[in-house]
């Protein structure tokens, strides 16, 4: 069996996993999506992406598990405790497939593990599942970086974060927080050779960035969380995080292959909001 897990927290997420499971469905058993009733930072919220789910096609919904857990009493409040984010709501939230008891997985059962933001193109499955066999060993994923618009490619940048496992890869890792197995493979030694997806990051409206900016990892990034501030970045194809850091960006025409199947063509990914 061949899954992908991955967590979800808003509705502008939608694109992405409907563009996951387009280049996807003729490979996987199952997409699992999970979605948590509080953020990375500890503040309770809706199951956003429940108010969406009606918008993935028909033709895919097989393939998709959609599932709402409820974390009260595991997280804890983080809004500006940045280690405690990293060593309990962030790995829990990572973690969740593992810990489902109507998810059985046997040895050589293939998991890719990614963002709901990271999607594998179509072409490249046979490349890196047999890429997973000869190696016999976890790897991270070679992703192309697009950055703030779904064809705004970021050259200059490497991106390996997901990762693709068997189950006997990481079955023995013992890691316990509050009673749940922690498996999570991310950023591992070990990278594809080939580039094999891409990675939408920041790809939402200036007022989702907003949102994300109190709800994610990382709460030093906070003092950016104004939406004209964050408008002007993306007009301007600046990196605000780090102002030392040149973004080199190559605007792709919107049919351009690096770009999923389900976003080319389309000016604006989020008109259904």
């Amino acid at each position: 069996m061949i899954y992908i897990k991955t967590y979800c927290y808003s509705d502008h997420e939608l694109p992405f996993i409907v563009a996951q499971l387009e280049e996807a469905y003729d490979f996987i058993d199952m997409l699992y999506v999970f979605e948590y009733n509080y953020t990375h930072t500890g503040i309770k919220k809706d199951y956003n992406f429940e108010r969406v789910i009606q918008h993935v096609p028909d033709r895919l919904k097989d393939k998709l598990c959609y599932k709402k857990v409820n974390l009260d009493g595991i997280v804890e409040y983080a809004y500006e405790n940045e280690p405690l984010i990293h060593a309990l709501n962030e790995p829990v939230q990572r973690s969740m497939f593992f810990n489902d008891p109507s998810i059985t997985l046997n040895d050589d059962d293939i998991i890719i593990d990614i963002d709901s933001d990271e999607i594998i193109y179509k072409q490249c499955y046979t490349d890196l599942l047999s890429e997973l066999n000869r190696k016999n060993r976890v790897l991270s994923i070679k992703f192309n970086q697009f950055f703030f618009k779904h064809n705004f490619l970021w050259t200059n940048i490497k991106f390996s974060s997901p990762t693709i496992y068997k189950y006997g890869m990481v079955k023995g890792i013992s890691r316990k927080i509050k009673c749940l197995s922690i498996k999570h493979q991310r950023d591992c030694a070990v990278t594809t050779d080939g580039i094999y997806g891409c990675h939408m990051s920041w790809v939402m409206p200036a007022k989702y960035m907003v949102k994300k900016l109190h709800s994610y990892g990382h709460p030093k990034y906070r003092k950016f969380a104004d939406e004209n501030v964050l408008q002007k970045a993306i007009d301007n194809k600046e990196y605000i995080f780090d102002s030392g850091r040149k973004m080199e960006i190559d605007v792709l025409d919107l049919e351009d292959i690096r770009i999923p199947t389900h976003l080319r063509g389309v000016k604006n990914i989020f008109e259904y909001m």
